[in-house]
């Protein structure tokens, strides 16, 4: 049972790497085609193979017939699979070719299928011992059509085998023409050989299916050898690409930082000039108004002293205006002085440089006895700077009530012009301090509301309650 054992082994050597590859095709994507074919080619030879195997072991060529004609349907399908195989595994597709060979051995397939007696009448049969006295049942199937038409695709694929690896070892790849002919020559060189028996009615046992086997293993070692290569190929480049990640990285922080600088220098700049807009707008011409009051003060003094007293008022107004103006300048260029000065204070100063640059009385209400949260604190004290720099620009008031009233759990702050107003229903770009004010008060949980109407002046009101969020 020597033989017939081998067989079986050679059969199971096919299955196993057949369904390996199956498993490889269909988990990884790439090389998937590959793999898919190499499986199924290893999986159609070894049903040719076990079939075989059933036919050497028939007891009768009547039992033996079914075997064999399903084994030359195996053997067809091994053929194309093989062809297609090839041209994935070198690059070379000639698809007239391929699709001519897969043709023709279809074609043998069905014939086998739909026309038993084609096949069973031209198969010559008999028992056979080998040298180590097993016996076994050896057919020739020479006589049969089918059988030279297998032979004239076998010849033509392994041609076509013979010419991708010469074509694939000109193109440098010397590993893989070598497995592809290690493969080759061992199962071209069986299938020749059962030819040879077959043809010359030779006494000898055929060794074709061992040459399946042959070719399998020895494609199934050069793929796991391509495999390896690219998992190395992989590793390497991944390893390249993590140190460049790693360049990139080390680029891209020291640009952040750069880009940081320069929005930081930019920043700095633009604060500097806010500032010198704001001495020279506000601070410097209250300056430049008490100077020309105070000189021209001697001598009216002299000459009408009931004016000169209502004059010294004006210039002390004009002065504590100047002193809150500076104040506030001072604060902005020392931001953390501001959490430190309570809010009635810094308030109160905001009004009084609005209300001397620009002669607007103001009704102040400064009732807030509370410790507040620092972004409370600050989103406040934001709000009411920016309402009043709205009154300042747009509102053309001639009268201003500023209200600040609550306690640790409750904040309002209120400030009404009776200046030109606006339609809130179609605010410009030039009220877009409206949007920031809402900004500032959705941050601590607050809301303001804004009335006005045009020609009826307009009412920002905060109000904020300790529940919140902040």
């Amino acid at each position: 049972m020597y033989f017939t054992t081998s067989i079986a082994i050679a059969a199971g050597a096919c299955l196993a790497y057949g369904a390996f590859y199956l498993f490889v095709g269909l988990r990884r994507v790439a090389d998937r085609r590959r793999h898919l074919l190499f499986g199924f080619f290893a999986l159609a030879y070894a049903g040719a193979v076990l079939l075989a195997r059933r036919a050497f072991l028939s007891t009768s060529p009547e039992h033996a017939l079914p075997p064999i004609r399903a084994s030359l349907v195996f053997t067809v399908v091994g053929f194309a699979l093989l062809a297609w195989y090839v041209a994935e595994f070198t690059g070379v597709r000639p698809r007239r070719f391929l699709w001519t060979v897969t043709g023709g051995l279809a074609s043998i397939g069905l014939a086998a299928v739909a026309f038993p007696d084609l096949l069973g009448s031209r198969v010559e049969s008999a028992v056979q011992t080998l040298p180590w006295n097993e016996t076994i049942l050896a057919w020739d199937l020479s006589g049969s059509p089918l059988f030279v038409a297998l032979l004239a695709a076998q010849a033509a694929t392994i041609g076509y085998v013979i010419a991708a690896d010469v074509i694939l070892l000109r193109r440098g790849h010397r590993s893989e023409s070598l497995g592809l002919l290690v493969g080759l020559a061992w199962f071209a060189a069986t299938i020749i050989q059962e030819q040879v028996v077959q043809l010359a009615g030779l006494d000898f046992v055929v060794l074709s299916d061992f040459g399946f086997a042959g070719f399998v293993v020895a494609m199934a070692l050069e793929e796991g050898r391509r495999g390896i290569e690219v998992e190395q190929s992989l590793l390497a480049y991944k390893a390249q690409l993590e140190t460049e990640i790693r360049a990139r990285t080390i680029d891209l922080e020291t640009a952040q930082a750069e880009l940081l600088a320069q929005e930081r220098d930019r920043a700095v700049t633009e604060e500097r000039n806010r500032i010198a807009r704001e001495l020279h707008d506000a601070v410097t011409q209250l300056l430049f108004s008490i100077n020309l009051i105070a000189g021209s003060l001697p001598a009216l003094v002299r000459r009408d002293p009931e004016t000169a007293e209502r004059t010294v008022g004006e210039l002390q107004r004009l002065t504590r205006g100047a002193l809150a103006e500076m104040r506030t300048l001072l604060r902005e260029l020392r931001p953390h002085t501001i959490a430190n000065t309570e809010l009635p204070t810094l308030v109160g100063q905001l009004t009084d440089g609005l209300g001397a640059r620009h002669d607007i009385p103001v009704d102040l209400t400064l009732e807030l006895a509370a410790s507040l949260p620092p972004a409370v604190h600050l989103a406040v004290y934001r709000i009411a700077q920016e309402a009043l720099n709205n009154v300042a620009k747009h509102a053309n008031a001639s009268r201003l009530e500023v209200a600040l009233t609550g306690d640790d759990h409750h904040v309002h702050l209120s400030v009404a012009d009776d200046g030109s107003g606006f339609d809130p229903s179609d605010v410009s770009g030039h009220h877009m301090g409206l949007d920031i004010m809402q900004e500032r008060a959705m941050d601590i949980g607050g809301e303001v509301v804004v009335v006005s109407n045009p020609n009826a002046g307009t009412t920002v009101e905060l109000s904020w309650e300790a529940n919140s969020h902040v």
